[in-house]
């Protein structure tokens, strides 16, 4: 059986590395990540992947956000942002949406 091409949606990924690996296997993939794509691909939404689930995918991969939001190990980040917000643990993207948080 020949390998069938799908449309897919990888979402909360900005790095593109997993939508990369789909499309170096002939699929159409799609990235999709509040920040835009650290490879510059036009292959790439920015925003909340729920506004582009209508748009027909045959497989949806939904990755994880950062860890800060989703393990154990960034708990402590859940109450108030860190305050160690350097250019060598976090990107400029970061640092401002932890200085935003409530």
């Amino acid at each position: 059986n020949a390998e069938m091409s799908l449309r897919i949606l990888v979402g909360c990924e900005y790095s593109g590395t997993v939508r990369r690996a789909f499309a170096a296997r002939g699929h159409d993939a799609w990235s999709c990540d509040l920040l835009p794509a650290v490879d510059r691909s036009n292959k790439h939404f920015i925003g909340d992947v729920r506004n582009y689930l209508h748009l027909g995918w045959d497989l949806l991969m939904v990755a994880h956000p950062p860890c800060t939001r989703l393990c154990n190990s960034g708990v402590r980040w859940l109450k108030e942002p860190p305050t160690r917000l350097t250019a060598e643990h976090y990107s400029a993207a970061e640092i401002a949406a932890y200085r935003n948080m409530d």
